[in-house]
């Protein structure tokens, strides 16, 4: 007993014995040089961490909690995991944290866990208590949330598509998506509508046709097959791409300096640019614009050069979210490009 009081007190106390030589040179010899005072190596090793506990686990995730250490020079926590037994731990985290969440576990094994502390000198802490969890399979993943939907057409590239992209659930055993397609809002995802399925949260549907209307829902899937409900539909449509009128191909563009195009049907709005390339360099820009004729107000355009004009057309002016977010939508279709001589 007497040995172990002991040791309590030196270690209560090494913090105040690792200055303590420092600061008496300095108030008995304050005009000599301490530098070669030194303190003691630090070899008490700190408290083990407390309350190192379960906050929960299943669906293939473990989440742990425990109390900060109260020592001044803590460097990190040592989270050491085992599989199926208790004989092979390995580290799995050093962490400034006070709780871990351990994902992507699978549902037929045990784990095993334990955690110690260790500080700037490399003294490690006695462990704690060994944590066993088996992380089973008990309840299916919320849906895929925020699902954005975006037309494409691309003329000149060839590009005719949509592209669907989501917010993933947060789980630990998500093990692929299952996407949807149909002609409404409230179609139901079955396989009469199934589309196709996919490991990451994003997808391109190139099955499509301009001016035809899709709506797509996403269900999340994880490692034990349960599916989650639906996603929210989202949707979109591939419009046509416009036919420039004024300026023509390869013509003179003189005062006064009016761009013309032909509508396209279900536009939202338009954007006419200007560059010093096809598709790059921009110059100037209209905005987004509603009428087929806007006049050029961009900078001097210099004589004789050549330059660039062609027509971006929005499908939806912003896309919605069921939280409430709002993100601005991206140009549906492109026309050709034309060319044009400044006058």
């Amino acid at each position: 007993m007497k040995n172990s009081i002991n040791f309590i007190n030196r270690r209560r106390s090494r913090n105040r014995k690792i200055f303590l030589p420092l600061v008496l040179c300095l108030i008995i010899f304050p005009l000599i040089s301490c530098s070669e005072i030194s303190a003691p190596a630090d070899v008490f090793p700190p408290d083990s961490p407390k309350n190192f506990i379960l906050l929960g686990g299943g669906d293939g995730q473990v989440h742990f909690r425990w109390e900060k250490n109260n020592e001044i020079d803590i460097k990190a926590y040592q989270l050491y995991r085992s599989i199926n037994n208790t004989s092979s731990f390995k580290l799995l985290a050093s962490l400034n944290q006070t709780e871990y969440l351990d994902r992507f576990l699978e549902y037929d094994s045990t784990y095993f866990y334990y955690l110690t502390a260790i500080d700037f000198a490399g003294n490690e802490s006695l462990p704690t208590n060994i944590i066993d969890i088996q992380p089973l399979n008990l309840s299916a993943p919320q849906p895929p949330s925020r699902v954005l939907v975006q037309g494409y057409n691309n003329s000149l590239l060839g590009t005719l598509e949509v592209e669907i992209s989501w917010i993933p659930p947060d789980i630990g055993d998500l093990k692929n998506y299952m996407l949807y397609r149909g002609s409404d809002s409230t179609f139901i995802p079955d396989d009469s509508t199934f589309l196709d399925s996919t490991n990451v949260a994003i997808y391109t549907d190139k099955s499509v046709q301009i001016d035809l209307r899709y709506y797509y829902k996403i269900t999340a899937v994880d490692k034990g097959f349960k599916f989650s409900l639906p996603s929210k539909a989202g949707t979109d449509i591939i419009l046509s791409s416009p036919i420039l009128i004024s300026p023509a191909n390869n013509s003179r563009f003189s005062d006064p300096r009016t761009f013309k195009f032909e509508t396209v049907n279900n536009a939202v709005n338009y954007e006419i640019f200007v560059g010093n390339g096809p598709f790059s360099d921009v110059i100037w820009s209209s905005g987004k614009i509603i009428n087929s004729e806007m006049a050029y107000s961009g900078p001097a355009l210099e004589s004789s050069r050549i330059y660039y004009w062609w027509v971006g057309v929005y499908s939806k002016d912003k896309n919605k979210f069921e939280d409430g977010t709002e993100l601005a939508a991206q140009v549906n279709s492109y026309s050709l490009v034309n060319n044009f001589f400044a006058e």
